[in-house]
């Protein structure tokens, strides 16, 4: 009974009811409503606002931070790194052989070849994806960028278990073994003894 005498006495004296709308004949410009606040915190509009700046300059800092000289020995170094992979899996792959890279870094090239020995020419294969001059089956490197290496011959082989080996037949790798990537700066891929990790 207490609501409605005091919705009653509310609607006598003009206020509105909380939480009610107003009635049809009401004036609706003259009502005064309790005030929405507004919690703390960014608007959606805000966020994306400042994500596209943030992503704005972090490309512009980053793009004038990486050389193309340096992506370009990146990808060099990458792709030899993985072309000794190939070597180690293609050994694992086919067991009836070895499998190996040899690096003239007079020349700065490098070939794949199986069998036990790497200069024969009938015994060297072409990598996949990679363009060839010629007939030639070594694999030339651009003009600025070298190679060196800590192999002995500068020639690793892998057997059947991708276990590295040096020239010599049964001469297992016994230290870690590098080759090395220059263009100003030096890159370098390691060989692990024992399990041929190529890193």
């Amino acid at each position: 009974m207490g609501v409605i005498y005091s919705d009653l006495l509310n609607k006598l004296s003009g206020q509105p009811i909380p939480g009610s709308l107003p009635e049809r004949g009401d004036d609706m410009h003259h009502q005064q409503w309790p005030a929405v606040s507004r919690s703390s915190g960014f608007t959606l509009i805000e966020m994306v606002v400042v994500l596209i700046l943030m992503t704005i300059i972090a490309a512009t800092v980053l793009g004038r931070s990486i050389s193309t000289g340096d992506m370009d020995l990146n990808s060099e170094t990458d792709k030899i790194r993985n072309h000794l992979r190939f070597a180690q899996a293609e050994a694992m792959k086919r067991s009836n052989t070895v499998w190996g890279i040899k690096i003239d870094p007079a020349q700065s090239e490098y070939w794949l070849f199986r069998g036990p020995n790497p200069d024969d020419v009938g015994e060297q294969i072409r990598l996949p994806g990679v363009s060839y001059a010629g007939a030639s089956n070594k694999v030339s490197l651009p003009s600025g960028i070298s190679i060196g290496t800590t192999l002995d011959q500068n020639t690793v082989f892998f057997d059947r278990i991708g276990k590295p080996y040096g020239p010599t037949a049964g001469n297992a790798i016994t230290v870690q073994k590098n080759v090395t990537v220059s263009s100003g700066e030096t890159r370098s891929i390691t060989i692990t003894p024992e399990t041929g990790l190529v890193r």
